[in-house]
């Protein structure tokens, strides 16, 4: 299984290179950031997305289609693209309370919700330099174990320098990576932020 990972990490790298390369004038979109295809409504919910909002802080535990969620903290290593996008992660702990184990991903179950209604997606850079650089990294793709618990540190995301506060969005969809219709939703801001220094 782990085999499988690998190429599928260094096939995802080949055709974020070649769309790099294809992409050579529009460089800037090229990131994790994008204008999201909804839009926010008045009361914060994400129209179109999710049928159930769930609102919780830093180190609260929401309990949500038979899965218990908490964000412990957001680490920002430190490292930072050329344009100034800081490279940052997710320490958590995820709760199975079903008979079956099941796989989570970041490209399916978590992004970063800016108000300014874009959003930033899993990028791979994040977990070349990760691997190498940050203690307790677990990768983008992670199992849960049927009425166990996983915790570790994922991700990760690129951040813009000027984007202090944002919410920490996850899908608890079990075995059914299609299953969006519930989200929960972590407000972020600087306090809740650990600032590491960059790997040399």
């Amino acid at each position: 299984m782990r085999k499988n990972r690998l190429a599928a990490l260094f096939l995802a790298a080949a055709l974020s290179l070649t769309a790099a390369v294809g992409c050579s004038g529009n460089r800037e979109h090229s990131s994790s950031h994008d204008e999201t295809s909804y839009k926010i409504s008045e009361d914060g919910r994400l129209d179109g997305l999710a049928d159930k909002e769930y609102k919780v802080g830093i180190s609260e535990e929401a309990d949500v289609n038979e899965t218990l969620f908490k964000l412990n903290k957001v680490i920002d290593s430190g490292k930072t693209t050329d344009s100034g996008e800081h490279y940052v992660y997710l320490d958590v702990t995820i709760h199975n309370a079903t008979e079956k184990e099941y796989e989570l991903s970041m490209l399916n179950n978590f992004f970063i919700l800016f108000g300014d209604t874009t959003e930033a997606h899993y990028d791979i850079r994040t977990q070349l330099y990760a691997a190498k650089n940050l203690d307790g990294y677990q990768g983008s793709d992670f199992t849960v174990p049927a009425k166990g618990s996983f915790s570790g540190v994922v991700g990760g995301f690129l951040v813009p320098s000027a984007q202090n506060e944002y919410t920490v969005c996850f899908f608890p969809s079990l075995d059914d990576e299609r299953d969006k219709s519930n989200v929960i939703k972590v407000k972020v801001d600087q306090s809740n932020i650990s600032k590491l220094t960059p790997a040399a």
